[in-house]
């Protein structure tokens, strides 16, 4: 009946926006609600593409289009082909009255936020003891560091007394004096889901509690009132747990890596004294008597062994220099001269008579020749020209 009459096919609906996303073909879903009721809408890619206005969670808008019913899933869809703004929804307005109200009170000043412990041995852990998130934060400690002991307390995370609950185990957790860090964890869901998130009392709960705290609630994209007044917002449970808790892995590879540096330089300063004590031991061993005694030695036999080098290259040229001399000497020697039919004339007195007019008649003379003397009688002088 729906889907046959004509008074479904023209429809002008407004509500605020609430659970919004984009499909990755680019079609928009989204829930139209008001204080009555809410009703599934779907704006196709087609037509998205040609309207200005794209859905967005808080915001109120004026949606045109038809009713759809599927049988199968007993249910009816509004098709969308035109949206067009009708201001602010009034939750959305009423949440960001609130956020400037406690901003301006300093609750989310960045000055208020407390750095994490660095080793955390005690976190307590605010949540639903059956959701997901618990066993995400406990998934995640026991890899990253299974020393850390978790404490639990259970509270409801969404809809009727969740605020109260809430609270009441951030009191709990307050009242144990060896606590070094809380996280408050939630899975993710519709913005519904997460309304005690945003709640001015649970928010102030945060803000007064006595130790770190970190909260990771629903996915990357929700952001609660109670992000801001955490120390540290994590975008999921599991991330929460990370943040909170160090790697004792990297820790312990760290601490490997200083061992082998210390190792190393330990042996780099053995090798260095080792070495310096052998120098010394050779210092003192040159420095020593025997020592001197043993390169004196060792000076005089290389002298020795220059010596015979150089007697043993100076007499061979010594004794071709006195060959030389000699076969000199022996040509200009005169009884060279007198082995070819000359000789010498000495007086009675042993003087060499070198001319005829030294000679005197009657003189007594000896003649020196090549192979002996004669003692010869002067018997007449003749002189030349």
């Amino acid at each position: 009946h729906i889907q046959s009459g004509d008074e479904f096919k023209d429809l002008w609906v407004e509500g605020e926006v609430s659970q919004a996303r984009v499909s990755p073909a680019g079609h928009v879903y989204f829930t139209l609600r008001d204080n009555v009721g809410q009703l599934q809408c779907v704006l196709f890619a087609s037509q998205a593409a040609q309207i200005a206005l794209t859905p967005r969670d808080g915001t109120k808008v004026l949606a045109h289009g038809w009713v759809e019913f599927y049988h199968r899933e007993g249910r009816c869809q509004l098709r969308i082909d035109d949206v067009r703004p009708a201001g602010a929804g009034d939750a959305f307005l009423r949440l960001e009255a609130l956020k400037r109200r406690l901003v301006a009170e300093g609750l989310f000043a960045q000055e208020r936020k407390r750095a994490l412990p660095a080793a955390p041995r005690r976190v307590g852990v605010v949540t639903s003891p059956i959701g997901a998130a618990w066993r995400d934060v406990q998934t995640v400690v026991a890899r990253r560091d299974p020393r850390v002991e978790l404490i639990l307390a259970p509270a409801l995370v969404q809809g009727v007394g969740a605020v109260d609950s809430l609270i009441g185990a951030l009191d709990g957790l307050g009242q144990l004096r060896e606590l070094d860090v809380v996280i408050i964890a939630r899975g993710g869901g519709p913005s519904e889901d997460l309304a005690a998130f945003n709640d001015e009392a649970l928010v102030r709960a945060i803000a007064r509690f006595p130790r770190p705290v970190v909260c990771g609630v629903g996915h990357e994209t929700d952001v609660t009132l109670a992000d801001h007044a955490a120390d540290l917002r994590a975008p999921t449970p599991s991330v929460a747990a990370e943040l909170v808790v160090p790697d004792s892995t990297r820790h312990q590879v760290a601490a490997e890596r200083l061992w082998r540096r210390i190792a190393t330089r330990t042996r780099e300063a053995l090798e260095s004294r080792r070495r310096r004590l052998g120098e010394a031991r050779r210092l003192v061993e040159r420095r020593a008597p025997p020592a001197k005694v043993a390169a004196l030695r060792q000076r005089l036999d290389e002298d020795r062994r220059q010596i015979d080098r150089a007697v043993s290259r100076l007499v061979p040229t010594r004794r071709q220099r006195l060959l030389g001399s000699q076969r000199r000497l022996q040509a200009l020697s005169p009884l060279k001269v007198l082995g070819r039919g000359y000789a010498i004339v000495e007086g009675a007195d042993g003087r060499v008579r070198a001319s005829a007019a030294m000679l005197r008649t009657g003189e007594r003379a000896r003649l020196r020749m090549r192979d002996g003397r004669a003692n010869v009688t002067v018997e007449g002088v003749e002189k030349s020209g």
